[in-house]
């Protein structure tokens, strides 16, 4: 072998053994990664292993707390795997039936048969609420019988699981014993019938005895008047002037307890009607304002001009509160002093609302601050040795107190001995928006029928209205105004009545059997729309007379609205407004009724009207007279009227605010100016609906001002052509 192949193989041989010695290094380091590598698996699964320990543990704690809550509250646990016939249930359910004790499963058939056959109806109907999906969870209350025979239980249950379908594949629950609420329950239900028959035993004893004393009372009574017109002399007269105070004095006892009594029961009613508060104060001051003067003491009366005068609660109610509060304050005041009367409006704070504060004063006796605590319980005096000085029962004030809780308010006393006391009622103010003024006379309101008569001859009307009496009165008031009645007894008749045509204006009442008032006169508006018919008027007469009530009758369909009863001044001036709303005021209208030969043109009749829109009087007083300028007013105003007109109709279909809000302002400010206060109270109306975006409303009362706005340009017309002809006598 020659020296070269010897290098050339000892080359190949060194290569091969680095090239093997790299190979070598490399598996070595692969080596090192994978023991790496397992060392990090050992330390993962180490941990894991502690974790899953840890979680064992802690489920395993969690799930002891929750059996010590299940025993600590005596449930029994039931598990339902669907479609099995069997439920597991836990050894409380054995403890409850008294059998053994041990977890088991039951067979569905054998529940059933423990449970009691008045309850086997609630149950079923929970199960298939859950099983139909209906319903996730439920709870129901049963019997279920044991050895000791029926024991009431309460089940909860819920759907655990569900298949891909969404259908139950697993119910659960809990079930538990309230045998012991139950027994709670019945004895609380028999304590409360035993309350109430002793509550009705109490008010038959003392209705019993009502009668008892009020028959001998009357006879006294009616003796002592006798023999007060008999021939007598002063000592006798004295006598009887005792006796009959006596009686009256034993009467309001009576009638007193009477009625603590029925507060006690419950059985006192609070009623909710419509009443002229200011009237309902006067009156009641009034009584003890004479008994006052024969005392020699001073009543003053004050009631706050922001006090509204019709509002919705029991004015008996609160004239027997005030007439309590009045009887202490002239029998606890001596000669010579002051009663106060004071009434105010308070105005709402946060979510309370406006509410009513009568305040009486009295600079009497008073009351010490210690008596204070009882003074509004039934049988106690502020002070025995007072009591026998000036009377009474002790059952005024808590009367009192009681009639104002349920009339929704209170009742505090501000007092000190021989500082005098006030009593101070609050009560909620719920008052009435109404177009109605104060009831007339009835010489008044017959001179007022006399005079709108003529307007309203051949006015046909038709009275929607179901009750009998109503009708009778609506029919006659109607008749004497000259009109021909129509009658319908209620919605459906009312809308027939309507389409057989020769109809003027309806009085439509709200309340009525089947299709009501709202609803008739939302038909015969559809009816209108379609059949591209002229617009009825329909005037609400309704008893229902509550804050929203007017609106609801508007947003119906209908243009007017007055309460129940009836004041005929107050239908008068509605009829007036709608009828000058709906026709040009300077239109004669033919009556539609045939039945009447002589045809009366009713607008032309009451063409006078539009002078009522304008003060022309008190506007030329304002320019001292001139005349000239007064024209000039006019003719600017008759212009601005009709171009305010136009744009803000144009601003209602464009609901444009900002617009709306501007022209209804100018046009307030000028017809302010113009004397026109109705029609600047409109303006106003509209500025308001605008400013708070409710574009119905705005939509609603346009047509209203467009009304008097024809009115106001009548007037202003009139009084230019008037001024126009007095120009033309003077140069004649």
């Amino acid at each position: 072998m020659t020296p070269d192949r010897l290098a050339f193989d000892l080359q190949r041989t060194l290569n091969e053994l680095e090239h093997e010695r790299e190979r070598t290094q490399k598996l070595l380091g692969e080596l090192e990664h994978q023991n790496r590598e397992l060392d990090r698996l050992r330390g993962t699964v180490h941990r894991e292993s502690n974790s899953r320990l840890l979680a064992e543990e802690a489920l395993d704690e969690t799930r002891d707390r929750l059996q010590l809550a299940v025993d600590a509250a005596g449930l029994a646990l039931w598990d339902w795997q669907l479609p099995a016939t069997q439920v597991f249930l836990t050894a409380r359910w054995g403890e409850l039936l008294g059998d053994i004790a041990a977890d088991g499963y039951w067979e569905v058939p054998d529940l059933r048969a423990r449970l009691h056959p008045d309850d086997l109806e609630a149950l079923r109907t929970l199960v298939l609420a859950l099983l139909e999906g209906r319903s996730q969870r439920g709870v129901v209350q049963h019997r279920v019988r044991t050895a000791d025979g029926w024991l009431w239980v309460e089940t909860h249950a819920m759907v655990a699981e569900h298949d891909p379908k969404g259908n139950p594949l697993r119910l659960m629950g809990t079930l538990a014993d309230i045998s012991e609420r139950k027994r709670i329950e019945h004895d609380r239900v028999r304590a409360q019938e035993m309350a109430e028959q002793a509550s009705r035993a109490k008010s038959e004893f003392l209705a019993n005895i009502s009668h008892e004393v009020r028959t001998p009372l009357n006879a006294i009574m009616g003796l002592t008047r006798m023999l007060t017109d008999s021939p007598l002399n002063t000592e006798q007269t004295e006598w009887l002037a005792l006796m009959d105070s006596s009686a009256h004095t034993l009467l309001g006892l009576l009638n007193d307890i009477l009625d603590l009594s029925r507060i006690e029961a419950g059985k006192l009613d609070i009623e909710n009607l419509r009443f002229d508060l200011h009237q309902t104060l006067e009156q009641v001051t009034a009584v003890y304002a004479e008994l006052a003067r024969a005392k020699s003491l001073s009543v003053r009366f004050d009631l706050s001009s922001a006090l509204p005068q019709w509002v919705m609660g029991d004015s008996e109610r609160l004239r027997q509160v005030m007439s309590n509060l009045l009887s202490n304050a002239v029998k606890f005041t001596p000669e010579g002093g002051l009663i106060e009367v004071r009434a105010t409006a308070l105005a709402p704070a946060g979510d309370t609302q406006q509410r009513l504060q009568v305040q009486v004063r009295d600079n009497g006796v008073g009351i010490a601050q210690h008596l204070q605590a009882t003074i509004f319980d039934a049988f106690t005096q502020a002070d025995a040795s007072t009591a026998r000085s000036h009377g009474g029962s002790g059952l005024g004030l808590a009367i009192c107190a009681h009639l104002a809780r349920l009339m929704g308010g209170d009742i505090a006393l501000q007092s000190a001995a021989g500082a005098g006391s006030i009593f101070t009622v609050t009560l909620p103010l719920r008052e009435i928006p109404t177009l109605e003024r104060s009831p007339q006379s009835a010489p008044a309101e017959l001179l007022e029928l006399a005079q709108a008569g003529p307007r309203y001859v051949g006015l046909v009307v038709l009275l929607a209205e179901d009750h009998p009496v109503n009708e009778l009165m609506m029919r006659q008031l109607l008749l004497r105004l000259g009109c021909t009645v129509r009658v319908a007894r209620g919605g459906v008749h009312a809308v027939a009545q309507w389409e057989q045509g020769g109809i003027d204006m309806v009085l439509m009442d709200v309340q009525m059997p089947g299709m009501s008032g709202l609803q008739a006169t939302q038909e015969i508006r559809d009816i209108e729309a379609r059949r591209k018919m002229p617009r009825t008027p329909i005037v609400a007469v309704t008893a229902n007379a509550m804050p929203g009530d007017r609106e609801a009758c508007l947003a119906a369909g209908m243009d007017g609205y007055t309460a129940k009863p009836v004041s005929p001044q107050a239908l008068i001036e509605e009829m007036d407004r709608v009828l000058k709303v709906n026709e040009p005021v300077d239109a004669p209208r033919i009556p539609a009724t045939e039945s009447v030969q002589t045809e009366v043109p009713v607008g032309s009749a009451r063409a006078a009207a539009h002078l009522e829109a304008l003060d022309v009087e008190k506007l030329l007083r304002r320019l001292d007279g001139d005349e000239e300028t007064l024209s000039q007013l006019a003719q600017a105003m008759r212009a601005d009227l009709a171009s305010r007109q136009h744009d803000l109709q144009r601003a209602l279909a464009e609901r444009d605010t900002a617009a709306a809000v501007a022209h209804a302002h100018g046009l307030k400010g000028s017809l302010g100016s113009m004397t026109a206060e109705r029609g600047a109270r409109l303006a106003k109306g509209l500025e308001l609906a605008a400013r708070a975006g409710d574009w119905h409303l705005f939509a609603r009362a346009l047509p209203l001002l467009q009304a008097e706005a024809r009115q106001i340009d009548l007037a202003l017309a009139e009084l230019l052509h008037a001024r126009g002809r007095d120009l033309f006598d003077t140069r004649l």
